[in-house]
């Protein structure tokens, strides 16, 4: 049976559909997504390849496919179009975003509706607002070459993402709940000696209000104006010195 018709793979866990499908439903149900075709894959096992990527904590990711290329090779047996007889790699996809949750993370109900939401709002922000979300992937990657002190948690779409994966985990789970884990996962992070500079994000998640309201263009444009000197945008196909760069949809 061809996973690519409703865009929900779970590796055959049945249990694992019949408990973290309802319930990323549910969280689907908190945003307005866009209409780009989304692929969503939970985990039944690990892969090494995967962390030596994200870092050996990550909990799950979101990429826009043909941007990346860097999957594992069988992703694509799950992401092309069984049916498709041709030339172009984008025309032959049957989904153009995927997010992927991790096998560890899959295990706990309120931290899989945490990522979840986490990696639907980077989803939301490639619909929306593409050229910030590039923006923001370059500083994410370059930021750290110049102030050491730099975390993920001061990369504005991951700032924003965070927070409203605790507004949507919140509603769906609970506050005490929501509380508690991200306590744990504090505590875990102390206990580890803050591996990977996650325990600033834990912290920032557990203690900033999910109700605080953040404007993604107004937190990245003085960043990248600070960094456009150093960082290489163009690389990214972003024209930083062009009037309103920011606006429109990606042009390569």
């Amino acid at each position: 049976m061809p996973f690519y018709k409703d865009g929900w793979n779970f590796n055959h866990s049945a249990e694992n559909e019949s408990k973290l499908r309802p319930l990323c439903e549910q969280v689907e149900q908190h945003f307005e997504l866009p209409a780009g075709r989304l692929y969503r894959y939970f985990a039944r096992t690990d892969d090494p390849s995967l962390s030596q990527i994200h870092g050996e904590h990550y909990r799950g990711f979101y990429c826009h496919i043909s941007e990346r290329n860097w999957l594992p090779t069988y992703f694509y047996h799950f992401l092309y179009r069984p049916d498709y007889v041709g030339d172009t790699f984008e025309d032959a996809l049957a989904f153009d975003d995927l997010i992927f949750v991790r096998h560890s993370t899959c295990a706990d109900i309120v931290g899989c509706a945490i990522t979840y939401a986490h990696e639907l709002q980077h989803f939301v922000q490639h619909g929306s607002t593409p050229r910030l979300l590039r923006a923001n992937n370059a500083l994410y990657q370059n930021w750290r070459k110049f102030e050491e002190t730099v975390t993920a948690i001061d990369v504005p779409s991951e700032r924003e993402a965070n927070i409203v994966s605790k507004r949507v985990a919140e509603a769906v789970c609970g506050t005490d709940a929501v509380r508690s884990f991200a306590e744990k996962q504090v505590r875990l992070m102390q206990e580890l000696g803050n591996p990977e500079q996650q325990l600033q994000k834990w912290i920032f998640f557990r203690d900033v209000p999910s109700s605080t309201p953040y404007d993604l263009a107004k937190n990245t444009l003085p960043i990248v104006e600070r960094f456009k000197t150093l960082i290489n945008f163009n690389e990214f196909g972003l024209k930083v010195d062009q009037p309103d760069w920011w606006v429109g949809p990606l042009e390569d």
